[in-house]
């Protein structure tokens, strides 16, 4: 049997980062979700085929041409939140155009922490896959290769379906009105070194490359060497919320292990490790730079970290050892929004934690939310000030998004309001304005000072003019520049 894996269209610089420049061949990464989901399946002896859309750039009707040409017997397409509209056109109109011998399912955040909305919003829709999807996935084979339905499978919420209705070839199907099936919740994996990792074999990773400047050499993969967050207090993120998971780690054996498959079947010269928070502990982290050093491996690579478990010790280990940028969300320069958001971190852990990144010679990029419940325009300028202050090689600066289903979405209800929109419009339009804001516009104007403010100096100008060294990085610089105006005077 074989499931088509799908990422819907999604335009990651206009959407996501909010930016006006024309781009069609950065910002790209493979999405790491349904690479798993396709070790998992192929090392049970079943096919899948992955469609990413955004980086082809596809239309619902040529995500449908490419469907028909590879004849699945399922369907699974993977949503965050903020690709929800994508993924519920597409499911519509592959519901409008497939046999109902086709069960279509739908799983990623988004679905996970709403499965029945999803439900309730898509009626073509027959199934949600909740939380981690591995084993989840290959079960649903195993009861379809049987023509068996969803019955009994752990994380599954779906529509009833009798069997002589799956051999039905009508387009009529999908009223919605089928009973829903709630099957009991999976519970996560405790020994994470028990996953594969991704079938990189099933992506084209020509397509993908970084937004310029956030990277030293291609080929660039990401990565994982956990799941779910120790801290998980944030009020901001999805691991405080209803769908948060327990946090595990990889041994740094495997982490190894699977680098080197990385370096020899793929040519990788750098990785991105995407975990929530790489730089924590010592001993994990230092037996890993240990390992790498040890095994005569030469790679880049970049991290997030967080600002109050981060050590020195942590960063000098990472530098000796190939890592060049860390990311840190810092968030706010006011101590009082922090606080609010239950962030766990101070002022002066951010100033610590950025002079330790620079002091050994690793570039820094930080994350900063403006509008957030409680700000007003004089604490924005707090912020930038606070971002400059800090020296940092890049920062960005988005308009507070509170998720729904998140601590911060319920209290940005009752401290200010909710800005309606009929379309999700990207992370830099305004979607929350706090009291202390007069409407959306002015958040936004604040959003476009700050990169202004920001990029804009003539010493931030002159220090980067020193690293020029080649036709390439001339080259990204020039791109980086292009993708900063179309926020910075969007």
């Amino acid at each position: 049997m074989k499931i088509c894996l799908i990422t819907p269209p999604f335009d990651i610089i206009k959407e996501g980062y909010g930016s006006k420049v024309r781009n069609r061949r950065y910002g790209y990464w493979p999405p790491l979700g349904v690479g798993y989901l396709g070790a998992a399946l192929k090392a049970h002896g079943y096919e899948a085929e992955i469609i990413d859309s955004p980086p082809l750039h596809y239309s619902n009707k040529e995500i449908m041409a490419r469907i028909q040409e590879s004849k699945p017997d399922i369907i699974g397409v993977s949503t965050l939140t903020a690709t929800k509209e994508q993924a519920y056109s597409l499911i519509k109109y592959l519901r409008k155009n497939l046999p109902i011998s086709i069960p279509i399912i739908l799983g990623g955040p988004h679905a996970t922490t709403f499965p029945d909305e999803c439900l309730a919003d898509v009626p073509g829709l027959d199934a949600i896959a909740i939380g981690e999807g591995e084993e989840t996935i290959v079960n649903i084979m195993d009861n379809l290769s049987k023509n068996k339905w969803f019955e009994g499978i752990k994380g599954v919420y779906y529509r009833e379906m009798k069997k002589e209705e799956m051999k039905k070839e009508s387009k009529k199907y999908g009223s919605g009105k089928r009973k829903i099936i709630r099957n009991e919740l999976r519970p996560a994996q405790q020994n994470l070194d028990n996953i594969l990792p991704p079938a990189w074999e099933l992506y084209d990773l020509k397509l993908y490359q970084p937004l310029p400047l956030q990277y030293k050499e291609t080929p660039i993969l990401p990565y994982v060497t956990s799941r779910g967050c120790p801290w998980r207090k944030c009020t901001f993120c999805f691991e405080a919320g209803r769908s948060g998971q327990p946090y595990r780690r990889h041994s740094p054996q495997r982490v190894i292990d699977d680098l080197k498959q990385m370096i020899k079947n793929f040519g990788v010269k750098e990785v991105a490790f995407w975990d929530d928070n790489f730089m924590i502990n010592e001993r994990w982290v230092g037996e890993f730079c240990s390992l790498l050093r040890k095994n005569r491996i030469k790679l880049h690579w970049q991290a997030y970290g967080r600002v109050n478990t981060v050590t020195e010790k942590i960063i000098e280990e990472a530098s000796r050892s190939g890592c060049w940028n860390i990311f840190y969300g810092f968030e706010s320069g006011n101590q009082d929004l922090l606080d609010n958001i239950r962030k766990g971190i101070t002022l002066e852990q951010s100033m610590r934690a950025a002079r330790w990144a620079h002091g050994h010679g690793l570039e820094t990029r930080g994350s900063f939310m403006l509008a957030l419940p409680g700000e007003t325009p004089q604490k924005a300028l707090n912020t930038i000030r606070f971002a400059i202050k800090m020296d940092l090689t890049f920062a960005q600066f988005l308009p507070t998004y509170p998720e729904p289903g998140t601590p911060l979405y319920f209290d940005a209800l009752k401290k200010g309001k909710i800005v309606k929109q009929q379309k999700y419009k990207g992370r830099t339009s305004a979607v929350y304005v706090p009291e202390g804001y007069k409407d959306g516009k002015e958040v936004v104007a604040m959003v476009r000072k700050a990169y202004r403010k920001f990029y804009f100096r003539p010493s931030y100008f002159f220090k980067h003019l020193k690293r020029l060294r080649s036709i390439n990085m001339l080259r990204q610089y020039w791109e980086a520049f292009r993708f900063i105006v179309g926020i910075g005077f969007g």
